[in-house]
């Protein structure tokens, strides 16, 4: 991989010759993040084409506010066929009016006022689990307690089909896993099933009608839009889409990592236990210290500097969330798991106008969590789990949990 044509006075991009999307590298990723936050403020991948990449956290948060020159319009992962041109695209990958206008159709269910209303409902869940669970003996916490509330009650709300409930983490997993490079799959037909898997999803969405629906849902709610001349029919797909397809596994494998991190730092626990105004906190530290966002794509429409380091048009440019999210630029001591870190503003769920849309719901499960635990459980011990080798997303897909109850 040679240099690029740099202006004079701009710095050429170093290569890091790793390949972070080595299932290795996917499991054990933070020593990776280290190494590319150190080289500079960007750092080219050997992928063909090659990769842009920002680690640091500043830079991911200054090219945030930059949509004009990098978009989200020509895809947010990195090989061609996930990239696609779509009729009318999901919202993730619109930067112009009509993002906005899919986000309002969908964001108003998403406020954290909106959701008070679920409050009841779901703390029920997950305190009879806890509950039931804090015996001692061991459960695998990713399928015992993280799934429990997006697959119980989550999909309920976002109120497709049964046909559709059922496939939902399904859907989520496969589109996660098929955005990296082509040549980063060993297992080609792999790559080819989680693409295909993907594209069913996007056709399942078009193909619902208003009668499909549970009435009074999040989904049903788009069609009322459409009736309002708030949307196009295709508009309301595309938003039904971002509601459908990406919303489970990031905030499963946030609550699995929480209770490994809670397990592995007693001493973070007892502070819990002593304090629960530390709720909302250690959830953001959580968020922050596990990563569940590895990385988001944009496009360089222009030119475009970060430090001195020069990007090119054209360029596919790496968005290193959970890199950034240790950067010891912004953050003390930041492989350290600390609860009453003011960790408010990390990158877990991206930024700027593609700020996670069910942010408010993943930060109401994981503080529902910590509630039951804290009523519920003295003691927390975990073994060493196993971990994901998904290209987008990292985190755990087993952990096994033991739960004391408390006298």
């Amino acid at each position: 991989m040679g240099n690029y044509p740099t202006p004079e006075g701009y710095d050429v991009a170093p290569v890091y010759g790793e390949n972070i999307f080595a299932p290795d590298a996917l499991k054990h990723p933070f020593s990776h993040y280290k190494k590319i936050r150190d080289l500079g403020p960007v750092v080219r991948l050997p992928t063909d084409p090659e990769i842009f990449a920002l680690s640091r956290f500043h830079d991911i948060k200054e090219a945030l506010n930059h949509r004009d020159i990098l978009t989200s319009s020509k895809g947010v992962g990195f090989n061609d066929y996930v990239n696609r041109e779509f009729p009318e695209p999901p919202t993730i990958q619109r930067d112009d009016e009509s993002h906005k206008r899919l986000r309002r159709a969908v964001q108003h269910n998403l406020t954290p006022v909106a959701l008070k209303r679920y409050r009841t409902m779901l703390k029920e869940i997950i305190d009879t689990r806890i509950s039931e669970a804090a015996n001692g003996e061991t459960i695998d916490a990713v399928t015992s307690v993280s799934q429990l509330l997006p697959l119980k009650a989550i999909k309920h709300l976002v109120g497709l089909p049964e046909n559709g409930r059922e496939r939902m983490l399904e859907w989520a997993t496969a589109t996660f896993n098929s955005g990296g490079p082509i040549e980063a799959y060993e297992d080609r037909e792999a790559f080819v099933r989680d693409a295909e898997i993907l594209i069913e999803a996007m056709m399942y969405v078009r193909q619902v009608k208003r009668e499909d629906l549970v009435a009074g849902s999040w989904t049903s709610d788009l069609f009322d839009a459409v009736a309002a001349g708030k949307l196009t029919m295709g508009e309301a797909h595309a938003a039904m889409s971002g509601l459908v397809i990406p919303s489970l596994d990031t905030t499963i494998f946030a609550m699995s990592s929480l209770l490994y991190a809670l397990g592995q730092n007693p001493d973070q626990y007892e502070m819990l236990k002593r304090d629960p105004g530390l709720i909302s906190g250690a959830v953001y530290e959580a968020v922050r210290h596990s990563g569940p966002a590895r990385w988001f794509s944009r496009y360089a429409l222009s030119d475009y500097v970060a430090g001195d380091v020069f990007i090119p048009a054209g360029a596919r440019v790496m968005l290193m969330y959970a890199a950034a999210n240790r950067d010891e630029r912004r953050y003390d001591d930041p492989d350290r798991f600390d609860i009453t870190r003011k960790a408010g503003d990390q990158l877990g769920w991206g930024g700027g106008p593609h700020l996670c849309g069910g942010m408010n719901l993943a930060r109401l499960e994981m503080e529902l969590l910590l509630e039951s635990l804290i009523a519920h459980v003295d003691r927390i011990e975990v073994e060493e789990p196993e971990l994901s080798e998904s290209r987008g997303l990292y985190g755990l897909t087993q952990l096994p949990l033991r739960l004391f109850r408390r006298s």
